[in-house]
């Protein structure tokens, strides 16, 4: 509503408010502990300690989904590529040493449950076991997993052959 002025109604001036910067979310987690009845410090120090684990969890999920991006990443060059050198093999080799190692370690702090720890490093184990397929350096049995992938590989490169004579 306006102001009225005399014989007239003026209209109010708007000030112009600048947004605050939003606060993290463990000072609102804080702010809103602090705002119950009892206003206890326990509530507030539970809400800190919390948002420390937040992103302590948050920091070692996303290393694990680096590694795993990586491994993902040199295993589909390779596949493509069909050609693996040592130094390859050995940079893979890292990859997946790296991930397996972050993943274990995130299973024993409490951040990952142990099947999810199991279904990610099987992941990076299928994508490591194509790479080694493609390349030629691995030939698995027909009940070893990835023999589908493997017969698929020889039915391409028998395929390539005669083309390319």
């Amino acid at each position: 509503m306006g102001v009225f002025s005399g014989s007239r109604v003026v209209a109010p001036q708007r000030a112009v408010l600048l947004a605050p910067a939003m606060p993290r979310r463990a000072a609102v987690q804080v702010m809103a502990a602090e705002q119950n009845k009892k206003r206890t410090d326990s509530a507030v120090k539970r809400a800190e300690l919390a948002e420390d684990r937040r992103m302590r969890n948050k920091s070692r999920k996303s290393a694990i989904a680096t590694y795993m991006k990586k491994v993902v990443k040199m295993a589909e060059s390779v596949t493509k590529s069909q050609a693996l050198d040592e130094q390859q093999v050995s940079q893979l080799e890292s990859y997946v040493s790296d991930a397996y190692g972050a993943i274990d370690k995130a299973v024993s702090k409490g951040t990952l449950h142990a099947n999810t720890a199991d279904r990610r490093k099987a992941r990076v184990a299928k994508y490591k076991r194509q790479a080694l397929i493609a390349a030629g350096l691995y030939a698995p049995q027909p009940e070893q997993p990835g023999y589908y992938f493997y017969t698929r590989m020889q039915a391409r490169k028998a395929a390539a052959a005669p083309a390319a004579n």
